[in-house]
């Protein structure tokens, strides 16, 4: 992992010039590096949070189009917003001594609010200072928030079906899932897109990448994968329900702008469309329901 994220605050312009990114890019993918150091060396996070979604295939699987969250699943249902943030605000003054970030959890927000909710997720943001911004660096002391973060999303109750660890300093385990759990997820988001009436355009194209890159993909365990994470949901699946016009509809919106966020490939809509249908065709679902 370590050529997808500059590990030191010297090697940000080296790194930005090899991988083809502005340097404000690069400094940005530090202070994430920093997070999940920070969540490795934790023994409470890293034994609760296992890291998924986009950043987690840019960042280990299949590097070509970063987000700015990182999202984790958390395998302790009863985890609370005061929990996160004692364990991040102790996790990452601890690794700041180390990368040189300074770090603030500045808000941890839970979705949706109230009480007795089973899907739960913690919007947390997390304000940080590179060594060179004295400015965020001397507000964070002083208890202020500052406009530089890392957002980060913390799920509760969702399936977790298959997860590895993955080695991100030399010295710390990540619990990351592995692709076929992360392109099941995937494939139930774009289903639930008429549901939770949203567009997840880069879910399609993120599948359709990884198709390309990753053709040993085991179609067994992401059939298996998307039946359960999508009657965890109560989400229909069946083959028919995957070419129900309004899931390609929405899928189009805004996909074209996608394309200025990719590094290395970037497949056009229909390309994308015709072969994440084919590879669900390939897999052991109903027809119909």
């Amino acid at each position: 992992m370590k050529n997808l994220y500059p590990t030191s605050f010297g090697d940000i312009a080296r790194w930005a010039a090899g991988s083809g990114v502005p340097v404000s890019e690069a400094k940005f993918r530090f202070a994430q590096y920093g997070v999940l150091q920070a969540i490795t060396a934790s023994k409470a996070l890293s034994s609760i949070l296992v890291f998924k979604g986009g950043n987690a295939l840019d960042f280990v699987w299949q590097p070509n189009r970063s987000t700015k969250d990182l999202d984790f699943s958390a395998r302790e249902s009863e985890l609370g917003a005061e929990q996160i943030r004692e364990l991040l605000a102790s996790s990452l003054q601890r690794a700041g001594r180390e990368t040189g970030i300074t770090y603030r959890v500045q808000r941890v927000k839970q979705n949706p609010p109230g009480a007795n909710k089973t899907f739960i997720t913690y919007d947390v943001t997390v304000g940080y200072a590179l060594p060179d911004d004295l400015r965020s660096r001397q507000k964070i002391e002083h208890g202020e928030n500052v406009s530089p973060v890392v957002p980060v999303e913390i799920s509760l109750n969702e399936p977790i079906c298959a997860v590895v660890e993955i080695d991100i300093d030399g010295t710390h385990p990540l619990q990351v899932s592995t692709l076929e759990d992360i392109v099941a997820e995937k494939l139930r988001a774009l289903l639930q897109q008429p549901i939770r009436n949203r567009s997840r355009r880069q879910d399609l194209l993120d599948i359709a990448v990884t198709l390309r890159g990753h053709p040993e993909l085991n179609r067994t365990e992401v059939a298996e994968y998307l039946l359960r994470k999508a009657a965890a949901r109560d989400v229909s699946v069946s083959r028919a329900a995957f070419r129900q016009e309004e899931v390609k509809t929405r899928a189009a919106q805004g996909y074209n702008e996608l394309a200025a966020t990719t590094r290395n490939l970037f497949i056009p809509f229909e390309e994308a469309y015709v072969e994440v249908m084919a590879f669900v065709d390939q897999l052991n679902l109903p027809e119909r329901l």
